[in-house]
């Protein structure tokens, strides 16, 4: 249908009334875009109420992360604990994701100091409980892992508040998502192969928050497929100077055609063909640029294929600084802890910066309202753990950058408020006599061994001669 809307003879017409003028575009055929536009937004609002649906039936569980005390794993371990929970990526058909608003499940990795009490914890669905666990206790078989209820509800949600002040802010990356950070095999030292764990200042900043004060920190990671790969390859060769296919569309038959005729005309004229057959001198410059890099540019090369080299997740950091307005001091807790996660920054790949839109800051006009609007907006996204809320849906990082910037510290961090383990696990010894029942129900000795089975089993304790000292974990829990 053909919309013709001729506005020079409405006003010779005389129409002039704003309203008259919309009636009459409408009438000669504007109701067609009018009804285009309503069908497209009614689509998205009805996806957006299926993507939520969808968001509230999966049932929420958070777990706190207890630690051994004498942590020796290496980060490789963590590396490991994140690529099995890649392992709830899902491939859902167009039909389940735009029809039906089936949407990746994520998890929250949370960091969180509350009057200088250290905590790490780690939120999913209920449904991914197991996989969390099982990934967890496969490099740290003497962790605890204990359900928790969620300490966000103890914060209000309005603001401005009478008792409360809160900074906020979104941290994003600074360059493309295929330059990678700082990860922790740049905190070790070449010669002495010891290992500075970034962790140490994060900790420590965190652990100086007094009564009334916390801190949180939220790294949501959602599973990603390999498509975020051609972006990072695109990339690569435009670095080494490789020329990359460009995308053809309808047209491009037509105007390879013109561009062809062109370049012909252009040869006749100046009476050779020299310059179809033969590339310039730019051209090849362009080609062999790969062996002019310097050594940075071919380590920034490197980075970012060794980064392509690894599965990721799709990131979304937050961090919330709350506390009575009367100790309010982002000095104390917002400064350390930013600086902290500064030591991931670099000059020729990626840094971390925090987003100016989600900063709760504000200048010149209705301050105070801005950033009252700020606040209740990054503390409803933290408290969702949305990675639909903020800017965008986040950025691309791989598992050996998320072990860097969230991983237990290693035994030699001494920072007295981060809960872990007292008492390391183990099993029963191997020379200890044990009973087996068949499938039949009649008791069976193990061969050479004899046992009475009338006689409680014997089990292995603690000597009661052996100084101990317990630590109460589950007061500590409860009061969290």
């Amino acid at each position: 249908m053909e919309i013709s809307i001729d506005l020079t003879s409405l006003v010779e017409r005389g129409v002039q009334n704003p309203l008259a003028l919309a009636w009459w575009i409408f009438v000669k055929g504007g109701w067609v875009v009018f009804l285009i536009i309503f069908m497209v937004g009614l689509y998205f609002a009805k996806l957006e109420h299926a993507r939520r649906k969808y968001r509230e039936t999966a049932e929420p569980v958070l777990l706190a992360l207890d630690i051994p005390k004498e942590n020796e794993q290496s980060l490789k371990a963590i590396e490991q604990i994140f690529a099995q929970l890649h392992a709830n990526e899902s491939h859902a058909n167009k039909l389940q994701r735009f029809w039906q608003g089936k949407v990746q499940s994520r998890y929250s990795l949370e960091l969180v100091s509350i009057d200088g009490y250290i905590q790490y914890l780690i939120r999913s669905d209920k449904d991914n409980r197991d996989l969390v666990e099982a990934a967890i206790y496969a490099q740290y078989p003497d962790a605890e892992i204990t359900e928790v209820g969620d300490y966000t509800d103890s914060v209000p949600n309005q603001f401005p508040n009478k008792d409360y002040d809160l900074w906020g802010a979104e941290f994003v990356l600074a360059k493309n998502d295929a330059y990678p950070i700082r990860t922790y095999r740049n905190f070790e030292h070449t010669l002495t192969q010891k290992f500075a764990d970034p962790m140490a200042s994060l900790l420590e900043a965190l652990s100086r928050l007094q009564p009334g004060e916390q801190t949180w920190l939220q790294i949501i990671i959602t599973p990603t497929g390999s498509g975020w790969t051609k972006n990072a390859d695109r990339l690569v060769k435009k670095l080494i100077g490789e020329k990359t296919a460009r995308k053809k569309g309808m047209l491009s038959p037509l105007a390879d055609s013109a561009k062809g005729f062109g370049n012909e005309a252009v040869n006749q004229l100046l009476g050779g063909s020299t310059g179809s057959t033969e590339k310039s001198s730019s051209e090849k410059e362009e080609q062999n640029k790969i062996k002019f890099l310097t050594a940075g540019a071919q380590s920034v090369v490197e980075a970012i294929e060794e980064k392509m080299a690894k599965i990721a997740f799709r990131t979304k950091i937050r961090l919330v600084y709350i506390a009575k307005k009367e100790i309010f001091d982002k000095n104390r807790g917002v400064r350390p802890v930013r600086g902290a996660i500064l030591q991931y920054n670099t000059q020729n790949l990626n840094a971390f910066e925090t987003h100016k839109k989600t900063k709760t800051k504000a200048d010149y006009i209705r301050v105070d309202k801005r950033i009252a609007h700020k606040q209740r907006k990054i503390l409803r996204a933290y408290k969702m753990r949305a990675n639909h809320l903020g800017i965008g849906e986040g950025f691309i990082m791989n598992i050996e950058e998320l072990a860097s910037i969230f991983h237990f510290p290693i035994a030699e961090i001494t920072v007295p408020p981060v809960q872990r383990t007292e008492v390391r696990k183990g099993g029963a010894p191997t020379t200890l006599p044990r009973e087996f029942m068949s499938t039949s129900g009649i008791p069976l000795q193990t061969p050479g061994v004899k046992i009475a089975t009338d006689q409680p089993m014997p089990r292995a304790g603690i000597p009661e001669n052996l100084p101990i000292e317990i630590n109460n974990t589950d007061e500590s829990k409860d009061g969290e």
